[in-house]
């Protein structure tokens, strides 16, 4: 691949026609720069066409963000199998290896438009193959109920989804999120012969409704640790079931170290996917920021933790998933960006009253694997500690074959220690 003015000519007519890149990008009116090495190019478009395209523009050519990075950098972002931290702008961006100057908003509004223009790129130099989708099923063994759980007396109604008999497993979802993360875990029936799933949806989440005895709207109800720990607590003695496994992933990885410092007693074993302590960023008013719309952006911010090869059935799916209401998602990050900012929590934590295993994924620039290793050294060496390969924030769901065979020595290794 070389980036000069015949493949970016190729490139835009590739974008022009992409159904895809139309599709999201109808509302894309905008002017921006890509600077790549010593080259400009402003973009300007309408209604997600590029109408046209400025080499080496002047400084009155109108513009309103730039993003800048060595070719070397943009070779990577739009190669067919990029590396880890390049598999798409916000990515890049996050990850330090391409700058933003001007206004970040429209990035923020057409993440998943630009998502679909990366595509775009990769798609010239053939077919991107992606694996097969997940197995259809013809009956599905997983069962939703409700129940009731009261913390400072207010009561919440919980949606959990169930499957499986024997050792108990609470499965935490990510922040804004929903338990249709957990739905290969919860169908896949070796598993469920040795072990009870329950995936719940936090109050104001997927099927839980907002807490009952509040006002959701009126107030901002910021997800705390002292708050989550307890809650869940709450929601073992409500389900009735004692020293189940945690399972959690992002805020959920979080939480389940926040449950091994204050509660280690109530647990088997507690395993945090793309979780540390500390965390920090992500918490900030874009969620809920009117001109954007957050839950539109979510797949493009998906495509920025997560590895290409995801299935198609799983990428509409875990887009889905991402359906709560934008205030749910800030109030989740607090407890990412702001509660767990103690940097003395580690030492707090002690791996030998619960066993405690942390994974980062490959491509996860959000909780990278150099964070949450040193975060598991920090708690102690008892602590497992693994990096997904070719795995990102989102491991149960993203390639569930690819990560199930880590889960059940997981598993296994919980069990052997009773």
């Amino acid at each position: 691949m070389k980036i000069d003015k015949s493949w970016i000519d190729l490139w835009v007519r590739a974008i022009n026609q992409d159904p895809a890149c139309l599709s999201n990008g109808f509302k894309f009116n905008d002017s921006f720069t890509f600077e790549i090495s010593d080259n400009r190019y402003t973009f300007h478009v309408q209604k997600g066409i590029i109408e046209r395209t400025v080499i080496n523009p002047g400084p009155l050519e109108p513009s309103t963000f730039t993003l800048s990075a060595d070719i070397s950098v943009w070779e990577n972002l739009f190669s067919h199998n990029p590396p880890p931290m390049y598999q798409a702008i916000f990515s890049a961006i996050g990850a330090g290896h391409m700058k933003v100057e001007g206004d970040i908003r429209p990035i923020f509004q057409q993440m998943t438009t630009l998502s679909y223009w990366v595509q775009s790129a990769r798609e010239m130099s053939g077919p991107i193959e992606v694996p097969p989708n997940t197995d259809w099923r013809d009956e599905w063994q997983t069962v939703g109920r409700y129940t009731n759980v009261t913390i400072d007396g207010c009561r919440h109604k919980v949606f959990y989804f169930e499957a499986g008999t024997g050792i108990p497993v609470l499965c935490q979802h990510t922040a804004g999120n929903e338990n249709r993360e957990w739905r290969h875990l919860l169908e896949d029936r070796e598993l469920t012969k040795k072990y009870r799933f329950i995936a719940y949806d936090l109050p104001a989440h997927g099927k839980s409704d907002p807490p009952y005895d509040k006002d959701f709207f009126a107030e901002n109800q910021l997800l705390t640790s002292d708050w989550i720990t307890r809650f869940i607590i709450e929601l073992q003695k409500s389900l009735k079931i004692e020293r189940p496994i945690f399972l959690g992933c992002s805020i959920g990885g979080v939480i389940a170290l926040h449950l091994a410092e204050l509660f280690p007693e109530k647990f088997r074993a507690v395993v945090a996917l793309a979780g540390a302590v500390p965390t920090s960023g992500f918490f900030h008013d874009w969620w809920i920021d009117p001109a954007i719309n957050s839950n539109l952006i979510q797949a493009g911010l998906i495509d920025s933790v997560g590895p290409t090869d995801i299935s198609k059935s799983d990428r509409q799916i875990n887009r889905i998933c991402q359906g709560s209401h934008p205030k749910s998602m800030r109030n989740d990050l607090h407890l990412w960006g702001a509660d767990n900012a103690d940097l003395n929590r580690a030492s707090r934590i002690d791996p030998t009253k619960v066993p405690i295993f942390m994974y980062s994924g490959q491509y996860d620039f959000t909780c990278p694997p150099e964070l949450v290793e040193e975060s598991a050294n920090a708690i102690g060496p008892e602590v497992h500690y693994e990096m997904l390969e070719n795995l990102g924030h989102f491991p149960m769901c993203e390639n569930y074959p690819r990560f199930r065979p880590t889960l059940v020595k997981t598993l296994d290794k919980i069990e052997s220690m009773e």
